[in-house]
């Protein structure tokens, strides 16, 4: 068992600090005639100041490595279970407003990626070459049987269809 300082907060203590840190910035507010499907009126929570781990770590009068001395939970179980708390608290919140924000979200997903593990994906679209006939059948404007008719005139020239007009069994 490693020696040191003691903790300044128990498990207990912590959880009732970190709580009343998030009452502290929180506002409720209801609209008068908004009603959820279940009739009971529709309140919102919403935070009066942004909840960040800096804000907390001022309030609670610890700094970051305390901070992560907490979050790790082979060393501090119970208090890594309130520091995941609060990361997922604060992380809604900034899906929130990543979600309902209308201006400067670049801040918003920067910290989303650097700090709770989102990642922006991109996905690139195949290119498919076309022959000259598709490219030609494509500015035609064909009725469906023409179409058909094509498909067909298209399969017998590489012979995959069998003389009553129907496709060829064949490997591949």
């Amino acid at each position: 068992m490693a020696a040191g300082r003691p903790k300044k907060y128990t498990a207990k203590a912590f959880r009732e600090a970190v709580d009343a840190w998030f009452r502290s910035i929180t506002v409720e507010v209801q609209e008068d005639d908004v009603i959820n499907l279940d009739g009971d009126p529709v309140t919102k929570m919403i935070y009066a100041v942004p909840p960040t781990i800096s804000g907390l770590c001022i309030k609670l009068g610890i700094d970051r490595s305390t901070w992560q001395n907490y979050a790790d939970e082979e060393e501090n179980p119970k208090h890594a279970a309130v520091c995941a708390d609060v990361r997922l608290r604060i992380e809604a919140y900034l899906e929130e407003q990543l979600l309902t924000r209308e201006k400067s979200l670049q801040g918003i997903i920067f910290n989303l990626q650097n700090n709770y593990g989102w990642k922006e994906r991109h996905e690139h679209a195949q290119t498919v070459e076309i022959g000259e006939k598709t490219r030609e059948s494509l500015a035609m404007n064909l009725s469906m049987d023409e179409k058909l008719a094509a498909i067909r005139a298209a399969a017998e020239e590489i012979g995959t269809v069998d003389d009553e007009g129907g496709a060829e069994e064949y490997e591949t």
